[in-house]
């Protein structure tokens, strides 16, 4: 690979000149648009974003005929063409930026009297904050472009026709290495920077073990007919990760022999993690008490998810309370074990979902609008790949030694998005002795498994005969028949694919669901299980990391939560604050004052400096009804003293202040909504 044709990486830093806002379509509280931020809460500027100014800037050079179409196709990409030469990380600041939040109102036609329900609350990244990312073009042919459609973005965000977003844009190239280190080491990245080093395997080691980290969130599609929400899996296919390795080898000039290759699926790792001694979906066995109401203020989503003890089902000893309902686990959970004595894990990786608007082009004037589910960035995921010979595993080293080195990163998933590899290691095969085989086991899928049966029609289950078949036609013939399936859960899912190269879907399969178990009981049974373990996976695909599978994990009975490295999320007092006042705006004498009255609490108890001032203005509406028979009497049944009350859960003024204004709010609406 000449430098000529070698990736080139630019680190690109903007700073804000005027207030910026780029939205998430959603509003909180008294907020109506909220500024997108990443998982740890920090102001983003998201990178499908700034790739689409880019191809506006694009667009405009094409009608001024400076640049061709075919160009901007090879740098951007081209709808149901090629994939983009560029990909980036998406605009990240540190935790110091600040918000602002601006208040705006439509007015009427030849008057300053503002239309009515046009009042709306917007926030913004203040002036003087910088924003940094990292660019990657596939060779230096496209810099030139590049840094043109650069030079003409001027404005991000929403509201760039009205002032809004004018930012400086700087740049400059620097090797993937160094920049990725530095872009890492930020105060965001919670979990520490792991240097992968090359390191050749023994001459007996067919084995590697990958460690992943995503720069983007990524959307793992799990259909091929997505709706308006686009779901997507919580851990990356083996099938998509053996093709984004190829489209890097081919992309690069690389030629890798990854039929010699099976690559397992890469599953999520616990938040602070970034390596373990195993990962597994969550058995379907293992079942937990369904949580029962709570007695609190707090709003269903505000009190976190509380630990239940788990039972596994496939348990000789478990035995369930009749009528008793335990909950089953959910797709997106996992277990592991840090090391070998350590107990298990059980945990879910961050998934937020991302609200897109399509851009109109030509006639268009419906907005296209969809949701993405995502991974959030940042997350580790651990992969195990198994080669025929240890020579395949070396190749693979040599072929790929920019990707293991962090000198560079492929691409996975919707729109192409920026993973690399955090670690690898070798590690050794190890066989389970003798005596870890009884006559009463359990099977265990750790990815999907596709099987057909002697129609060629895909199983919806296993039994002995197919577990003999898939371990050697000779158990079948020796088979006992003692031997049963005591007990099963067994769950299916569609399986689809695309291929890039020829842009067409692949032929959906019907897969067992990874998670999936069996146990097996007899007199001598331990001679299929032995027979099994010998094998890698089972099934079809498995090149592609489907029909592994493990043996005797279970019966699973203990587990724990991962103990977080940064603190737990505290709940939104401003939700908490909203609750408060709609509970008490549903007092029997609260809607009794005008809206004039109210409308006058609400000023003067924003108005007030200090808890003095607070007193002295409950007092009077107390005393109100004695000083003003007539004026005073609506107050005389307001709720005074259960709004002391809430006054004592909280601490601050403002909180108190705020309080007051939400519970006026909810009084006129009841009011207006009561008038109509």
């Amino acid at each position: 690979m000449t430098d000529q044709s070698a990736p080139l990486f630019f680190q690109l830093i903007i700073k804000v000149l005027e207030n910026l806002h780029t939205g998430t379509g959603t509003g909180q509280g008294d907020i109506d648009a909220l500024v997108i931020r990443d998982r740890y809460g920090n102001p983003v500027i998201r990178a499908s974003h700034f790739e689409g100014l880019l191809r506006e800037a694009g667009d405009k050079l094409i009608w001024l005929e400076k640049i061709k179409k075919i160009e901007l196709a090879a740098l951007l990409g081209d709808e149901g063409g090629k994939q983009s030469s560029l990909c980036m990380t998406s605009l990240r600041t540190d935790e110091n930026s600040k918000t602002l939040v601006w208040a705006s109102s439509k007015r009427k036609p030849n008057s300053r009297v503002p239309e009515k329900d046009t009042l709306r609350f917007i926030e913004y990244v203040a002036a003087g904050a910088c924003f940094k990312a990292i660019l990657r073009i596939q060779n230096e042919a496209q810099q030139t472009l590049l840094e043109r459609l650069l030079r003409r973005i001027d404005r991000i965000g929403g509201g760039r026709n009205r002032g809004s977003g004018l930012v400086q844009v700087d740049w400059q190239t620097c090797k993937a290495d160094t920049l990725l280190e530095e872009f890492l080491q930020t105060k965001s990245d919670r979990a520490p920077r792991i240097n992968p080093q090359v390191e050749h395997p023994a001459p007996t080691v067919t084995r590697l073990r990958l460690v992943l980290r995503n720069y983007e969130p990524l959307c793992l599609p799990v259909t091929g007919h997505p709706g308006n929400l686009i779901r997507s899996d919580s851990f990356i296919r083996g099938q998509r990760l053996r093709g984004a390795l190829m489209a890097w080898a081919l992309a690069n000039a690389k030629e890798a022999q990854l039929e010699k290759i099976s690559i397992g699926d890469a599953l999520p790792l616990p938040a602070g993690f970034t390596q373990a001694h195993t990962v597994l979906p969550i058995p379907l066995s293992i079942l937990t008490q369904k949580p029962k109401a709570k007695n609190t203020t707090l709003p269903w989503w505000a009190g976190g998810s509380e630990q239940f003890k788990a039972s596994d089902s496939l348990s000789e000893a478990e035995e369930q309370t009749e009528g008793e309902k335990r909950k089953r686990p959910g797709m997106h959970e996992y277990l592991c074990k840090i090391d070998e004595s350590s107990t298990w894990l059980r945990y879910t990786p961050t998934m937020n979902v991302r609200l897109r608007n399509k851009t109109l082009k030509g006639v268009e004037t419906e907005a296209k609008l969809f949701s993405l589910e995502e991974i959030a960035e940042g997350t580790y995921f651990q992969a195990e790949l198994c080669f025929d010979n240890a020579a395949a595993a070396t190749k693979f080293i040599n072929d790929f030694t920019p990707l293991l080195t962090g000198q560079d990163w492929f691409r996975v998933g919707r729109g192409g998005q920026p993973v690399g590899v955090a670690s690898f290691t070798s590690i050794e095969e190890t066989r389970q002795s003798e005596s870890d085989f009884k006559d009463d086991w359990i099977l265990t899928l750790s990815s999907d498994l596709i099987i057909r049966g002697d129609y060629l029609g895909f199983l919806y289950d296993l039994d002995v005969d197919t577990l003999c078949k898939l371990a050697c036609e000779d158990n079948c013939k020796d088979k006992q028949d003692g031997w049963r399936i005591e007990k099963s859960i067994v769950e299916t899912e569609v399986v689809h694919g695309f291929n890039a190269a020829s842009g067409l879907h692949r032929v959906p399969a019907l897969a067992l669901r990874r998670g999936s178990c069996w146990r097996i009981t007899g007199s001598g049974s331990a001679a299929l299980a032995r027979a099994l373990a010998v094998k890698q996976a089972m099934g079809e695909r498995t090149r592609e990391g489907h029909g592994r599978f493990v043996i005797g994990v279970q019966p699973i009975t203990t587990l724990e939560k991962p103990k977080r490295l940064e603190n737990q999320p505290l709940v939104n007092q401003q939700e908490k604050l909203l609750l408060s006042a709609k509970n008490l705006a549903k007092e029997s004498g609260a809607r009794k004052p005008s809206a004039s009255q109210l409308q006058w609490l609400r000023n003067h108890a924003l108005a007030v400096n200090n808890e003095k001032e607070l007193d002295n203005l409950l007092k009077e509406i107390s005393t109100a009804p004695e000083r003003r028979p007539k004026s005073g009497k609506p107050w005389e049944k307001f709720p005074i003293d259960q709004l002391k009350d809430e006054f004592k859960k909280f601490s601050s003024l403002e909180e108190k202040r705020l309080l007051v204004s939400y519970l006026v709010q909810y009084l006129i609406l009841e009011k207006e909504s009561t008038d109509e």
